[in-house]
């Protein structure tokens, strides 16, 4: 049997890979062209740090997770972009264009209440209070008068629901991934 050479090897994982990284990053970051970047610096790292001689199964797990956390980190550095104005947040980039704001375009508030909205009422709360006031999930259980099982129930049907709205509503995808991310590093 003849040894596959190291380059040829990284190019057929790149060429069976790419794709399928490039839709999980374009769902964290609707962008293509900022997709394909993070996928194609992913695979720059793999190549550098020589990490692509793992077997397959550990390979494409590792790739997955790093497209993951490095989604979150391209959107942790694009929401640091931020800044406070006359009490609404305002990326930086787009000042200029929220001066000429259209009337009949939504808030990114009512975005997120129109998401939020489509939540069972109990799950929604369970949602809020877990978000909003930052309460653990046995606190919540507690004052609710239910066990920590259902409310990490409710917390999970919530993430499906606001991931299957995001999906159908491109424009809060951003917004959506940011709560979700900071229920999934804040859980118990």
């Amino acid at each position: 049997m003849m040894k596959v050479s190291r380059k040829e090897l990284f190019k057929s994982r790149f060429l069976k890979h790419y794709p399928r990284l490039c839709c999980i990053a374009y769902g964290y970051v609707s962008d293509r062209a900022d997709s394909e970047d993070i996928v194609q610096e992913l695979f720059v790292s793999v190549w550098d740090k020589n990490l692509d001689d793992m077997p397959e199964n550990e390979f494409a797990a590792y790739i997955t997770t790093a497209v993951r956390n490095r989604c979150i980190s391209f959107l942790r550095k694009r929401t640091c972009d931020i800044v406070p104005i006359d009490g609404r947040q305002v990326s930086a980039e787009t000042m200029a264009a929220d001066e000429v704001h259209c009337s009949d375009e939504p808030t990114m508030e009512e975005r997120l209440e129109a998401a939020l909205a489509t939540l069972p009422t109990r799950c929604r709360d369970i949602f809020m209070m877990a978000k909003l006031h930052g309460m653990k999930y046995r606190e919540i259980a507690s004052s609710l008068n239910l066990s920590e099982k259902t409310v990490e129930n409710q917390m999970t049907k919530a993430l499906k629901l606001l991931r299957q709205y995001a999906a159908a509503n491109s424009f809060v995808v951003t917004v959506l991934v940011t709560i979700i991310l900071s229920i999934i590093l804040n859980r118990e």
